[in-house]
């Protein structure tokens, strides 16, 4: 029992637990939701279940491929053990019934179509027949809807309809697109030599980060960002694509990425803060 518990944390990426959650409170935070029973049930099952539903797949149908990969380790992929499988299969189908039943009781519309789309890609993202993964651009595009665009209309959907969902939701659900096709630049020589079709193999590291410095660029001109704190971290993620596209360099994209990750954390956990603030 405690190795599968352990099994289960690590299949889950404990750092992935909060990426979701954190989204939801700004989608929440941006039209002044009131936090409810509703609200903090759906901000759970986002944690560590909802982890378990999207890391889980990931490893199972990327087993034999990771198997290959020489990026992948122990730690990082997860090469959970084929006897494991079936409960990770049983634990990602009674979650993905949960977190369906919990948009079903709000009986809002939005929610619903909000955790449809999540639900749809987290699983698609990986498993046959779609499988996004191995579909540049729609791997990038997933990953927009997965990470962004999804769980923050979740939240804004307690105060406010799809059609009230402004447009920089989508600007910046296509940024985080852009950090995704970036992510795949650092592995571009491991997941070449193991037959892995991601962004940058099947178009090359120059047009992965040049994709991301149109899209961070695009945001920044007609978001309305201009001179905040977001405005200032698109400039800055615009920047960093931009050198790798002059130095497709897989060391630095690596430092990069994980730059660019930090400071979207540190920005969204800003905003809620400046949200809260203002509110009390």
């Amino acid at each position: 029992m405690r190795s599968q518990v352990r099994l289960l944390i690590r299949t889950s990426r404990p750092l992935g637990w909060l990426i979701a959650p954190l989204v939801f409170l700004l989608g929440l935070t941006a039209f002044g939701s009131p936090i409810s029973p509703l609200t903090i049930l759906q901000l759970i099952l986002l944690t560590f279940p909802y982890c378990i539903l999207l890391y889980g797949t990931n490893d199972i149908f990327d087993y034999e491929a990771d198997k290959i990969n020489p990026r992948k380790t122990v730690l990082d992929s997860q090469e959970i053990e084929t006897n494991f499988f079936p409960l990770v299969k049983y634990l990602s189908f009674v979650v993905a019934i949960a977190l369906f039943a919990s948009a079903v009781i709000t009986i809002n519309l939005t929610n619903i179509i909000a955790m449809s789309f999540l639900l749809f890609f987290s699983y698609f993202y990986s498993a046959p027949p779609l499988r996004f993964k191995e579909r540049p651009p729609l791997d990038s595009f997933s990953n927009g809807i997965i990470y962004f665009f999804a769980p923050v209309s979740l939240g804004a959907s307690f105060g406010a309809t799809l059609l009230d969902i402004p447009i920089q939701v989508h600007f910046i659900t296509a940024c985080v697109m852009g950090i995704h096709s970036f992510s795949t630049i650092m592995d571009y020589s491991a997941d070449k030599l193991a037959g892995d079709r991601t962004f940058a193999v099947v178009l090359r590291k120059r047009t992965a980060s040049f994709f991301t410095v149109i899209g961070f660029t695009i945001a920044y001109f007609f978001s309305g960002f201009q001179g905040s704190v977001v405005g200032y971290f698109l400039i800055f993620c615009a920047l960093l694509a931009g050198i790798i596209t002059l130095v497709p360099s897989e060391k630095f994209a690596k430092y990069f990425f994980y730059s660019m990750g930090i400071g979207f954390s540190v920005v969204g956990v800003y905003e809620i803060l400046r949200y809260l603030a203002f509110f009390f």
